[in-house]
């Protein structure tokens, strides 16, 4: 527990410079992002030892590194087709090296993981409210698997997956959905109060706890999602970057599948915007 709470107070003195740097310079965000993504792919790959296979592994952490940046830029079509070129030609040109079923199992997680984090580069393309937006695609899960762990630690008796992930308990998933929605709402009130200040933003908190809720549950299915991958490649973790949580990939499972539900909501409905 010790060891966790170490790393995870690293991580988040480390988050916190990005979010500083990122209001004045966004693409920065972008820079860590395809980093911290091409990372988790290499560990994905890693599962079943394919990072070594490099006519599947360098197309696939390239594009994982490359793609939120070029969101700034570019339509991601392009980049996106290219990928897919590369790697079906690849399987018919080496087909006697290379397995239809690793590549499939390559393309599909390098495409959901790299999805999923240029999520939040998309939120921050026009360059306003980028910390904001940073924090709304991240705390919401993070603080909600935060949540659930201490809540079933203390609270658990009841199984919420016991063949895939035996520790989650039913408690531990409501109490993670309660401190989901109180961290989406205390976040848009610490930005509002504290750094963009309250006459000059309106922040839209009951759409926060929506997101609360949505991205709660989400973002539980996004960890049980890839410890069922673990499973099947027989490892307890993706990698031991982060001690006491494991890989990046351990930490940001549950955001690859809740940040697009936050870009999607922004889409059509207004999170926050200068008041009026």
């Amino acid at each position: 527990m010790k060891v966790r709470i170490i790393s995870a107070a690293v991580g988040v003195a480390l988050l916190m410079g990005v979010l500083v740097l990122a209001e004045f310079y966004p693409i920065f965000v972008g820079i860590i992002l395809g980093l911290v993504t091409a990372i988790m792919t290499s560990e994905y790959l890693s599962a079943k030892k394919l990072h070594r296979n490099f006519m599947i592994s360098i197309p696939c952490i390239l594009l994982s590194l490359t793609a939120p940046i070029l969101v700034f830029y570019m339509n991601l079509m392009f980049l996106l087709y290219g990928f897919a070129l590369v790697l079906m030609f690849s399987l018919i040109f080496y087909h006697d090296y290379l397995s239809y079923f690793d590549t499939a199992f390559a393309i599909t997680g390098t495409l959901v993981i790299t999805f999923g984090m240029t999520s939040i580069s998309a939120l921050c393309v026009k360059g306003e409210y980028t910390s904001f937006y940073v924090i709304a695609c991240l705390c919401v899960p993070w603080l909600s698997d935060a949540g659930a762990y201490f809540t079933g630690t203390f609270l658990g008796k009841h199984k919420l997956c016991p063949k895939i992930s035996p520790k989650k308990t039913v408690e531990g998933a409501v109490g993670g959905v309660i401190f989901g929605i109180l961290s989406g709402v205390v976040a848009g009130m610490v930005f509002s109060s504290f750094i963009y200040g309250a006459d000059k933003v309106y922040i839209n908190y009951a759409g926060l706890a929506l997101i609360g809720v949505v991205n709660s549950v989400i973002s539980i299915m996004g960890d049980l999602c890839f410890s069922i991958i673990k499973r099947s490649c027989s490892i307890k973790d993706y990698g031991t970057i982060m001690p006491g949580h494991g890989g990046l990939l351990d930490r940001f499972d549950s955001v690859i599948f809740s940040a697009p539900f936050v870009y999607i909501f922004c889409r059509y409905f207004v999170l926050i915007a200068p008041a009026v």
